[in-house]
C-alpha cells in the first residue's frame, strides 16, 4: 500500500508564518492608512465603494444578530398606531420625512441620507425596526429612542412603520390635520378593509396578456419599460414594483394601478397619461406585467399587511 507523502513540517511552518506575516503588514497598513487622514471623512462626500458595502453589510448582519429572540406583541392595536403617528411626527419625521413631506434642514447633509421610511421599512422585520429605534445607529446620524421612549412608545414607533407603506400624501396630511385639531385621527382607517387588489391580481392577472397590452395601446412609445422599449415622454416603468407611488398620489398597490391605468385623468387633470379607454381586465393584465418589472420585496410586505398576518408576524 503507498502512503500518501507527508508534508514537511518546514513547509507548514513556513506558510503559517507567510500567512502571520500578511495579517501584520495588513494591520499595519490599515493603521498607516488611518494615521495618515488620507480618507476623507466628510459628510458631503460619499464613501467609496468598498467601504459602502462593508459598512451596510456590517450593520445589516449586526442588526440581524441581536434582534433575534425580540417578541412582538400586537400591532394592530389602533391606540398603539395612532400614538405611533404622533412619535413619527415628532421623531422621525424632521429627518426621514413623510409621505408628501420632504425631511427638514436638520435631516440633509447627513451621510449615509436618511431613506424614506414608507420604502426603507420593508427591507426590515418588526423586531429590526424595533431595535434600530432602541439602539440606533453608529455613522449614520440615526440616534437611539430607547434613552427617553419607553417600550411601549418605541414599539408605537413600529406598528406606525408598518401603516405608513399604505398611507398616500393625501391620507397622511388628513392624519396630521386630524391631529393637530386634536380629533387624534380616530375618525380615520388606518388600513383599510380591502385587499388592495392582491387577490384579484392572483387570481385573474396575466403578465404575458398584460405584456401585449402595453405595446397595443401604446405605452411603450413614452415609457421606458424593461426590456419592452426605451421610450423617454413619461417616467420610466422600469423597477415599478419597487415604487411607492403612482404619480406621486396614490399609493402603489394593485387597485390604484388598475384605477390609474384605467382611468389617469379622474386622480390627476392635468396629467400627460391620457385616457386610452382601457378596460379594468386589460389594466389588470397590464398592472400583473408590470409587477415583474423590479424585486418584489415591497409588494410582499405590503399584501402581508393588508392580509392580516401583521398583528404578531415578524417579516
Amino acid at each position: 500500500m503507498i502512503r500518501p507523502a507527508r508534508v514537511p513540517k518546514l513547509t507548514i511552518k513556513t506558510t503559517l508564518f507567510i500567512l502571520a506575516a500578511c495579517l501584520a503588514v495588513e494591520g499595519l497598513g490599515g493603521l498607516f492608512f488611518m494615521a495618515s487622514g488620507l480618507y476623507n471623512i466628510a459628510a458631503d462626500e460619499p464613501h467609496f465603494t468598498l467601504a459602502r458595502w462593508m459598512l451596510q453589510a456590517g450593520r445589516t448582519r449586526s442588526i440581524q444578530f441581536r434582534s433575534r429572540g425580540i417578541k412582538v406583541p400586537n400591532l394592530r392595536d389602533p391606540s398603539l398606531v395612532r400614538n405611533g403617528f404622533v412619535l413619527y411626527r415628532k421623531n422621525c419625521q424632521p429627518c426621514h420625512g413623510a409621505p408628501g413631506v420632504a425631511e427638514q434642514q436638520i435631516g440633509r447633509g447627513i451621510n449615509p441620507k436618511p431613506p424614506p421610511l414608507e420604502i426603507a421599512s420593508n427591507h426590515w422585520t418588526n423586531s429590526q425596526l424595533f431595535w434600530i429605534t432602541s439602539h440606533g445607529l453608529k455613522m449614520s446620524g440615526m440616534p437611539g429612542f430607547g434613552s427617553h421612549l419607553s417600550e411601549t412608545d418605541r414599539w408605537a414607533i413600529v406598528a406606525f412603520l408598518r401603516r405608513i407603506v399604505l398611507l398616500s400624501p393625501a391620507d397622511y396630511e388628513r392624519f396630521s390635520n386630524a391631529t393637530d385639531l386634536g380629533i387624534g385621527g380616530q375618525n380615520f382607517s388606518w388600513v383599510s378593509n380591502e385587499d388592495y387588489g392582491f387577490a384579484q391580481l392572483k387570481a385573474q392577472g396575466n403578465s404575458d396578456r398584460g405584456r401585449d397590452l402595453l405595446h397595443q395601446y401604446g405605452c411603450i412609445t413614452c415609457h421606458t419599460i424593461a426590456a419592452l422599449s426605451s421610450g423617454n415622454t413619461g417616467p420610466p416603468l422600469t423597477d415599478y414594483a419597487e415604487r411607492q407611488y403612482i404619480a406621486g398620489l396614490l399609493v402603489n398597490v394593485p387597485a390604484n394601478t388598475v384605477a390609474w391605468i384605467t382611468n389617469p385623468k379622474r386622480f390627476k387633470a392635468d396629467t400627460a397619461m391620457p385616457n386610452l379607454n382601457v378596460q379594468p381586465a386589460q389594466a389588470l393584465d397590464m398592472a400583473a406585467y408590470l409587477y415583474t418589472l423590479g424585486s418584489p420585496r415591497r409588494l410582499t410586505v405590503l399584501e402581508r399587511i393588508v392580509a392580516g398576518h401583521r398583528s404578531r408576524s415578524d417579516y
